[in-house]
Parts: structure tokens; sequence; C-alpha cells
């Protein structure tokens, strides 16, 4: 969980009161779930995770400021990029996968395969036997 609170501190250095830290432990808790994956997605699901992240963060505001989209978008960026994502989807996308869930218009499904469209996953490594 540390890396959530990293992230914070990261795209939001003025320091902004937390005022509901389970919402963020939540967050994390959430997007760690392997339990409802897409049939065709491989374990873990990145574009599923990052979307119970975000989801998560955008229904459960963590912070005592109007930053908690930014840091719910920012966050979620930060994670497919350290997941590996070989492309990351806009702020600006994010931002509103942001306001849809806030609003009840996207739920982590919606968010995820909107997700799906906009990276590709990471590659799995090798295996001597794949070799030709």
């Amino acid at each position: 969980m540390e890396w959530a609170w990293t992230a914070l501190a990261h795209h939001l250095p003025s320091d902004p009161a937390v005022w509901d830290p389970s919402g963020v432990a939540a967050a994390v808790a959430r997007h760690q779930n392997d339990l409802v994956l897409v049939p065709e997605q491989p374990a873990p699901d990145t574009a599923w995770r990052a979307a119970a992240f975000l989801h998560t963060l955008a229904v459960c505001p963590a912070l005592e400021s109007p930053m908690n989209e930014f840091y719910a978008a920012a966050a979620t960026r930060s994670y497919l990029r350290v997941a590996g994502a070989r492309q990351l989807p806009s702020p600006e996308v994010l931002g509103d996968l942001v306001e849809a869930a806030k609003l009840g218009l996207a739920d982590i499904g919606a968010v995820a395969e909107e997700l799906r469209a906009r990276i590709q996953d990471p590659q799995p490594a090798s295996r001597g036997s794949d070799r030709r």
C-alpha cells in the first residue's frame, strides 16, 4: 500500500489533508483481488486492477481537497506505468473515467474495458521452450 501513499506525495506535494485513509486502503485491496476476472484475460488483469483502483478512489474520496479526482487519475496512471503497460491513457481520458465513475455512469467493468482498449498489457516473459 506504500506505493499509493508515495503516488499521493509525488502528485500532490502540497500535502493535502487525508480525511479518510480507508478509501486508499480499500482501493489498494480491491485492485489486488483477482477473483473478478475477464475470462479472456490472463491473471493478473492489469486493466481490471487499474479500474478497481480508479473506481474506488473516485467513489470513496480520501482527501479533504478538490484534488481527489486528480489523485485518482494520476495514481492510476502511475500504477499502469509500474505494471508495465506499454501505452498509457492520457490524463484527459483518465479524468473522464474518474468523473464517470464518480457520477455512477461507469462501473469497474466499463472502466476496465476502456483502459484495456487504451493500453497494451506487458508481454509475458519468454521461456526457453518458446524459442525457435
